[in-house]
């Protein structure tokens, strides 16, 4: 008996340069707050998905990507060289591919999710479920 084909989850950047199609069935989903990763997304963590490299195909745009590698590390980014979105990555050795998570359109089928590095969470990032939330930019006097 042969093994279902996973649905597929489709990805693009902001201006829709860079696209790419993966295996709905994430291994893991991490929410980093390491130093790196903060300064890197420019927010309190990076959302990465992992999947199997082979479960991963580019549909658009591989010559707008750009790389940065932190030196020393197993951290990258890569983005579109046009908007700036951030978009999916490969590990050291090539086996899995790294998806920020707010590049994929749609749901999300993941294995195991958890917050990693959290002792390196800014204080300002703390307590964020006790604040108001709106459905869209709220309206502000003045």
């Amino acid at each position: 008996m042969t093994k279902p084909e996973a649905q597929k989850a489709k990805g693009r950047c902001l201006c829709g340069a860079v696209s790419f199609e993966v295996a709905n069935a994430f291994e893991k989903l991490f929410l980093c707050s390491c130093d790196h990763c903060r300064q890197i997304t420019g927010s309190a963590f990076a959302s990465n998905l992992f999947v199997d490299a082979r479960e991963f195909d580019w549909l658009a745009g591989t010559e707008e990507i750009v790389r940065f590698q932190v030196t020393g590390r197993d951290i990258s980014k890569s983005f579109c060289r046009i908007c700036g979105s951030g978009v999916p990555w490969p590990n050291g050795d090539g086996t899995k591919m790294i998806v920020p998570a707010g590049a994929l359109s749609g749901p999300v089928n993941t294995a195991e999710r958890m917050r990693i590095f959290a002792s390196e969470q800014p204080e300002w990032a703390s307590g964020l479920e006790h604040i108001p939330t709106y459905a869209t930019f709220p309206k502000t006097e003045g």
